[in-house]
């Protein structure tokens, strides 16, 4: 097994259109889920692909809701994430602002609304390397207490960007409800968002050396399909 290629296979490789329990994704909307067990001893490609329902909670009544609930039969790892997500474009420069109504449950790690700069994938791999504090989005959590909040979170969208990604997150277990999404231009009276969503840099650190370990204990592999059959 390719444990290198299971943390540093290409975004596109877990990035799904829907979820594990095949939830509607709303038009214009993504799935993105990425799940790593606690150690590096039970890693799987069933674990590193599948662990988050991500969609339209179908027994949600009233406005459609968006919700990501960890669904892992064993507890996800240190860097395991879902997300509902999209990507825009022609906003660098400008602040703005990503707000909706919010609830959770039974959170272990985080979960809220976030905004980065990217295409809008919540991969949590890239944050272990040197440096993986600055790629962390902005992001504005929730509590875990089972009531609606109205979450906001304001991005100072760099000149150099090209892509904007938003979402809504979460990272380890839980469930997290998202309905009333709204996303603005707004003006310099409103203050930043200056927190990023909530990782544990050290865990995942330590969870990508030990995964790199085992790569390097691989026999080598041979090219596959050099018929091009």
């Amino acid at each position: 097994m390719n444990y290198r290629i299971l943390l540093l296979a290409p975004l596109a490789a877990v990035v799904f259109s829907v979820s594990a329990a095949s939830l509607r994704m709303p038009q214009g909307w993504f799935a993105f889920q990425m799940s790593h067990p606690a150690d590096t001893a039970t890693m799987t490609p069933a674990a590193a692909l599948n662990g988050y329902e991500v969609g339209i909670d179908p027994s949600a009544g009233g406005a459609p809701t968006l919700t990501i609930r960890s669904v892992s039969p064993k507890a996800p790892g240190p860097i395991s994430a879902g997300s509902a997500y999209q990507s825009v474009l022609g906003y660098a420069g400008k602040r703005v602002r990503f707000s909706g109504e919010l609830r959770a449950e039974a959170v272990r790690g985080w979960a809220g609304l976030y905004l980065g700069e990217g295409f809008g994938h919540l991969s949590i791999d890239v944050t272990a390397a040197r440096g993986g504090e600055k790629q962390l989005p902005t992001g504005g959590a929730v509590p875990a207490d089972g009531s609606w909040h109205d979450i906001s979170v304001v991005l100072d969208v760099p000149a150099e960007a090209t892509h904007l990604g938003l979402g809504v997150g979460l990272v380890g277990e839980g469930q997290v409800w998202a309905r009333g999404l709204h996303f603005e231009v707004v003006g310099p009276e409103v203050a930043p968002t200056t927190t990023p969503i909530g990782i544990d840099l050290q865990q995942a650190r330590r969870f990508y050396a030990a995964s790199l370990a085992e790569t390097a204990k691989l026999a080598p592999s041979p090219l596959r399909n050099v018929a091009l059959d």
